[in-house]
């Protein structure tokens, strides 16, 4: 998917993937053998079809995602810091370098070389891609960002002293850029410079 896209994608074996902004999955046009392996860069959200006679996976570069009959979301974007695995209903197993968990329904799996940590999360927020909108929850500048750079197909600088800057909130996506970047201003925080593609965020 390019930047500022969103696609669904069907697989053989009637499982359904929902594709985020700039990302891709590699998936065989029939699963043969003993079980279904697909790779994803990038965010996805998968409603995986039930056969337990051929496990699902997910391979993303920090980790391997092992699903019984599921919906969950995986971001394994490469400019965030960790790789997360969120799972909304049913069990997935989440392997790193050398711990594994099998999660449970409201827990999400944070990976990074040997860090690995589990914890409860707002399942709403972390699929509010899916659902057509940014929802905001004390997340940083830098992170809501990378979002919008994503959605929008903008290259985004800073300038100056940003750190603790958090913001709240629910946006749709459907939304143009200038909207969005307004009401983050009315906050009284940050302030945002447009330059064609360039948006430069100031304190």
């Amino acid at each position: 998917t390019p930047m500022g896209g969103q696609y669904q994608v069907h697989l053989p074996d009637g499982t359904n993937v929902w594709l985020n902004a700039s990302s891709s999955l590699k998936f065989p046009t029939q699963f043969r053998g003993r079980q279904r392996d697909v790779e994803l860069t990038g965010e996805a959200y998968f409603e995986v079809a039930k056969d337990k006679a051929k496990p699902f996976k997910v391979i993303t570069g920090r980790q391997i995602i092992e699903v019984f009959g599921t919906h969950f979301n995986v971001n394994a974007y490469e400019d965030e810091e960790f790789t997360k695995t969120t799972l909304l209903e049913g069990s997935v197993k989440v392997s790193g370098q050398d711990q594994s968990i099998l999660l449970k329904p409201g827990q999400q799996c944070l990976i990074k070389d040997n860090y690995f940590e589990v914890r409860f999360v707002n399942v709403n927020t972390i699929v509010d891609w899916k659902n057509g909108h940014f929802i905001f929850r004390q997340d940083d500048i830098r992170g809501i960002m990378r979002k919008l750079a994503r959605w929008y197909n903008i290259d985004v600088q800073y300038v100056g002293k940003l750190e603790g800057l958090n913001f709240t909130g629910k946006v749709s996506r459907s939304k143009n850029l200038d909207e969005i970047l307004r009401v983050l201003t009315l906050t009284g925080d940050v302030k945002f410079k447009v330059e064609g593609r360039r948006v430069t965020v100031m304190p």
